[in-house]
Order: structure tokens, then sequence, then C-alpha cells
């Protein structure tokens, strides 16, 4: 139980990586607040995961639903020792084609969402000499980038640089860029196979991927490991092994 006691945040909660970790760190003797905007999914999610965990709906692209979900939070735990922010979504498609609303989209969910979560609760992890564990991505590395996938490109890139500035700018906190592989969750399934199918297939014979998806114990385990740590982890990249 190497996080016990620990009263952690988890952003994005309701699916995918986001809920997998939260659920990781109940493990590990946390107590967890889970919080996305579908009530229903998180109330589920909480209540397998034990401990005490809760509920606490809340929108990333909607700053007062942001800040209050984050005061609930700390209202209800006493406190923050640890946020982990794991929302994120991408559009498929030409440059050319993408259209200023799904910049937005992906920019407010990916980007401008962190900082508005880190800026809420920035006072509780200061006063607990806490940790932010923030999803980014193995895209960051793609060089070029990615075909047909720039804005969540872009967000990513962007946000490793944001997590380096809050680092700078509040010492006493522990923030950690977390980089990970493709791995399939719900992010892939919210998108028409039929669109993105083919774009994979460009990845691949660009030599973007591994030849498989990375297992996502595999991520979550690294969740723990930078909670768990003594020290900051600045950064954890992890990619999939190699296919035979």
């Amino acid at each position: 139980m190497r996080l016990s006691g620990k009263r952690v945040l988890a952003i994005g909660a309701s699916g995918g990586l986001g809920r997998a970790s939260a659920l990781a760190v109940a493990a590990e003797g946390a107590r967890v607040c889970f919080t996305a905007r579908r009530l229903e999914r998180i109330e589920e999610a909480a209540k397998e995961a034990g401990h005490d965990a809760f509920a606490v709906p809340c929108d990333v692209r909607d700053e007062a639903s942001c800040r209050t979900a984050v005061a609930d939070a700390a209202a209800e735990m006493g406190g923050l020792d640890a946020l982990v922010y794991a929302p994120g979504i991408a559009t498929f498609g030409p440059l050319a084609e993408t259209t200023a609303d799904e910049w937005r989209a992906v920019l407010e969910t990916n980007l401008i969402g962190v900082n508005v979560a880190l800026a809420a609760a920035i006072e509780h992890l200061e006063a607990s000499h806490g940790k932010a564990i923030i999803f980014t991505s193995m895209v960051v590395h793609d060089s070029p980038p990615r075909l047909k996938q720039a804005p969540y490109v872009v967000s990513k890139v962007a946000l490793e640089t944001l997590i380096e500035a809050w680092q700078s700018e509040h010492r006493s906190v522990g923030f950690t860029a977390l980089a990970n592989g493709d791995a399939w969750t719900e992010f892939g399934d919210a998108h028409d196979l039929a669109k993105v199918a083919p774009i994979v297939r460009e990845w691949q014979k660009g030599d973007y991927m591994y030849g498989r998806m990375m297992e996502i114990p595999a991520i979550t385990e690294q969740v723990v490991n930078a909670l768990a740590s003594s020290e900051t982890i600045r950064r954890i990249a992890i990619t999939p092994n190699y296919s035979t």
C-alpha cells in the first residue's frame, strides 16, 4: 500500500487511462476523487475503487466547473496530496480541413484545462508538498509530426513546456510529465474507424509505431511509481517493446 493516506484528485477518470490510473492509485491505498463529465461513470468507478473514493463532476473546458470540482474534492478530503490529469482528445485529418472549432476543443482539453486545474489546485498541493502527474504523449518525439493529427501533437508539445513552467514557478510541488506510447483505450473508440484506420496505417509505414499497442497496466504502474517516489520524477517516457 505505497500510497496509503494520500489524497488524490484524478481528473478525466470516467474511462481510459484516467480511470485505470485512478483505480491503480486507489489499489495502493490512496483516497481518490474521481472527476469527469460523465457522473454515472465516475460514480461506478469510485464504488469499484473503494477506500472511501468518491465522485465529483467536472468539465475541464469550463473553468468554473473545474475550479468548483477541485475545491469540492479538497474540502471533502481536507486537502490534496496529488493531482492526476488524464483528459485528452484528438482530431484526425489534414491541416487544411481542420476547423477552428476543432483546434479550440483540442487545446481547451489538452492544454488550457491543465492550467485551469493546476491553478485551482496549486495552493493545496503546495500546502502538502504534493505532486502533479500530467499525461502527455510520445508523439512529441515524432519528427516530422504524425500525419493528420497535428492539433493533438501541437497540444502535447506545448503541454510539456507548460509543465516545465509550472515546475519553475512552484518548486515545492513535484510535476511529472508522463509521455506514454500508443495504447488502445476509449480514446480510440470515440472516432470513426473507417477514417482513422488508413491514417494509422500511414503511421505504421512511417515507422512511428512499434508494431503493437502498449498494455494499460504498464502505464498506470508508472503513475503509482511517480506518486510514491520520495523525490520528484520530472518526466517518464514509455513505449511498447518492439513487436516480434
